[in-house]
């Protein structure tokens, strides 16, 4: 598919390591992911822009590796590491606004102002379609402090996100030393991508439903990455469990179920999950709607994901389907793309190349597999 848009494709700072952010080292050796992860971090209009034109994808919304801002427990180193950010991010996706955007980063310190961070990007910047938050906040001395944003005194913030039309984007991040001590020694290859990310976001993200935020900020839009951090494939167990006679505190509204809000507050991505019976289990479960395409570079390869989505999906789902999750869905959530100056559009199937007769001038069809009468064409 042509003119594809990704969502979670992550960016750094040079001066990542002296503001407390992300050091590539710390991950994996180099070599490991993807060559040079450091470099291919740094790179946005070299190496990425050149991956994405041979693979079909017209735009990147990039947003400041995790754990950014919040793997910061200090207050006032975090709100500088995501202003030093966010000031960077503006200025590299200007430089070439019809194929990048920024996710705003911020510090979850305290809720007010994460708000005024947000609105002086939104109003003061250039580039920016959505907020990142990375899982919960670190604070406290040790850094074994968690700040997670169902609690009530985050509505400040949630009132100014949807106020601004402002999607928030949450993702993984790595477990306090605390928890990683607790309940990943021995076990520390299941700590990150392969278990550890998405259990602690998806808990975050259900906290944050049941807790009601997304009833008292109905505009609200969330949206978690890697096809829905396990939730889709839980729902039944999920709405079956949240009895309300059992759990009459809850403050999620009552007459709605945790599924009823895909599609309309919470969307998934399908970055670093390149599975086709998953994607086929949440679209049965949350609906086309609720579901975007990424890719996660560079923790995940460019070619991988399109190859997969261009040639596997592609065969798999109907074509205005394949569109919308792999462009449509996007600029509804992200309604900013829309305008200037990024000024992106939406577009047919026969446009993004996966519908409409497509021949050579003066060939004769046959027929829309093989294009002989008598003799197979296509390889075996």
């Amino acid at each position: 598919m042509l003119n594809k848009i990704a969502l979670e494709e992550a960016w750094n700072i040079s001066d990542a390591a002296s503001l407390g952010g992300f050091q590539p080292g710390s991950l994996a050796p180099k070599g490991v992911i993807g060559g040079d992860l450091g470099a291919n971090l740094l790179d946005i209009h070299g190496t990425r822009l050149q991956q994405m034109d041979e693979n079909g994808v017209e735009f990147m919304v990039l947003s400041l590796v995790s754990a950014g801002p919040q793997g910061v427990a200090d207050k006032a180193g975090a709100e500088k590491l995501a202003r030093v950010a966010n000031d960077k991010l503006s200025d590299e996706v200007m430089n070439t606004p019809s194929r990048f955007a920024g996710l705003v980063s911020l510090s979850m310190h305290d809720a007010s102002q994460a708000a005024s961070e947000l609105k002086r990007c939104w109003n003061e910047l250039q580039g920016f379609v959505g907020v990142v938050l990375n899982d919960f906040q670190s604070a406290g001395e040790d850094g074994n402090t968690m700040l997670f944003y169902d609690d009530p005194i985050y509505d400040t913030f949630w009132k100014t996100a949807e106020e601004l039309n402002a999607p928030v984007y949450i993702h993984p991040r790595s477990a306090t030393p605390e928890i990683t001590e607790k309940m990943w020694k021995g076990r520390e290859h299941l700590a990150f991508s392969a278990l550890g990310y998405a259990n602690r976001v998806n808990m975050h993200l259900l906290g944050i439903i049941t807790a009601g935020v997304l009833d008292r900020f109905p505009k609200l839009k969330i949206v978690v990455g890697h096809m829905g951090e396990h939730i889709p494939y839980d729902l039944y167990r999920i709405d079956h469990k949240l009895n309300r006679a059992r759990f009459p505190n809850m403050r999620m509204r009552k007459d709605k179920l945790v599924r009823d809000y895909f599609g309309t507050n919470v969307f998934i991505t399908t970055s670093g999950h390149f599975s086709t019976p998953a994607l086929l289990c949440a679209m049965a479960e949350i609906g086309t709607e609720a579901i975007m395409f990424s890719i996660d570079y560079p923790f995940e390869s460019i070619p991988n994901g399109c190859v997969w989505f261009d040639e596997h999906v592609k065969d798999t789902l109907n074509a205005r389907d394949l569109v919308r999750i792999g462009r449509g869905n996007a600029l509804r959530v992200y309604e900013r793309l829309r305008e200037a100056p990024h000024g992106l559009k939406e577009l047919t199937t026969t446009e993004c190349g996966v519908g409409g007769l497509r021949r050579e001038e003066g060939e004769v069809e046959f027929g829309l597999y093989n294009k002989d009468w008598s003799r197979r064409m296509v390889r075996q």
